[in-house]
């Protein structure tokens, strides 16, 4: 199976996030959510040319953080996603007819067989969603816009288990960066106490990524959404400190932190990146509730420089 052949086959698939999308629209009254493939705003050929660029546009100006935090997609690879997968977008739109973005992201579907695995969830034969590429307007005077676009896909997902039902739902997060943490674990709170649905978000592992024996990237925790169990009550610190060695020492620190939460051996894949190690957790029921991340400075210094001045290609599209 076609990593998004099942986007393809199922009727109802743009339409749960769809219906989603409307419901927390109408508690705003110039804030549109939307799946930008079905929004009316966007159907015409030019107008979805457009939309193109200002979402590249908006990851290029928005993602101002440590660069090792995000694989900024270029205009190429947002129709890529665009064609394959919905696009979750909230926006402002002026008289004009433009648009102001104030928060996007991208659900992707896979499927792990014996002759596709995913490398970063290579977990045999499962069937996955993957939340990626969340991102709000720097400085935005509008609040809790992630929190909300994690809200609608967190429960329209729920609803997928009736078309799909034996499924994960994942997102990862680089291991310093509190902000996409306290974002997936904030929709989830607002699930389950404001809807009433037994929503927790979970790290359930994580991956590196080396290139000839070397980190290339802060190692990346993999947490998981989970709509069926309880989450365990163990507060976990992670507290990192520079060093000349910045990404080997968070990798011992989260070493130690979870060893005893049963870290299998890692599971070795490459991708265009190099080789990636994917670390299962047989206890996998940390909740991102009593996560604490204390990035001490390590998430400042290494700044991302928008384009055109300086260009790096990677996974996913240019840094």
């Amino acid at each position: 199976m076609k990593r998004t052949r099942f986007f393809e086959r199922c009727s109802h698939s743009y339409q749960y996030l769809s219906d989603m999308c409307k419901s927390v629209t109408e508690e705003y009254t110039d804030i549109k959510f939307s799946v930008v493939q079905c929004d009316p705003n966007f159907r015409e050929p030019i107008k979805i040319i457009n939309l193109v660029k200002d979402i590249s546009d908006f990851y290029n100006e928005n993602w101002l953080g440590n660069a090792d935090y995000i694989h900024i997609p270029d205009a190429r690879k947002v129709l890529d996603n665009y064609l394959k997968y919905p696009i979750i977008m909230a926006y402002q739109q002026y008289p004009d007819g433009s648009i102001d973005i104030l928060g996007i992201a991208t659900l992707k579907y896979y499927q792990n067989t014996d002759d596709f695995v995913n490398p970063y969830y290579p977990i045999p034969n499962k069937r996955f969603f993957e939340v990626t590429g969340i991102l709000t307007k720097q400085n935005s005077l509008v609040k809790n816009i992630g929190k909300r676009i994690y809200e609608i896909l967190i429960e329209a997902l729920e609803k997928y288990q009736e078309v799909l039902p034996d499924f994960d739902v994942i997102f990862v997060a680089d291991c310093r960066n509190y902000m996409s943490i306290n974002g997936a674990r904030g929709g989830a709170k607002y699930l389950r106490e404001e809807r009433g649905k037994n929503a927790y978000g979970k790290i359930v592992g994580f991956y590196t990524v080396r290139e000839n024996g070397v980190l290339t990237e802060a190692p990346t925790f993999v947490a998981k959404f989970d709509f069926n169990s309880s989450p365990l009550t163990n507060t976990i610190e992670f507290s990192y400190q520079e060093d000349a060695d910045l990404f080997e020492s968070m990798l011992q620190i989260i070493t130690s932190k979870l060893a005893s939460y049963d870290i299998a051996p890692e599971a070795i894949n490459m991708d265009e990146c190099g080789e990636v190690a994917f670390y299962k957790l047989g206890d996998d029921r940390i909740n991102l509730d009593d996560i604490t991340i204390l990035p001490n400075g390590t998430e400042k210094g290494n700044d991302r420089i928008p384009w055109p001045i300086t260009r790096k290609r990677v996974r996913g599209g240019i840094k």
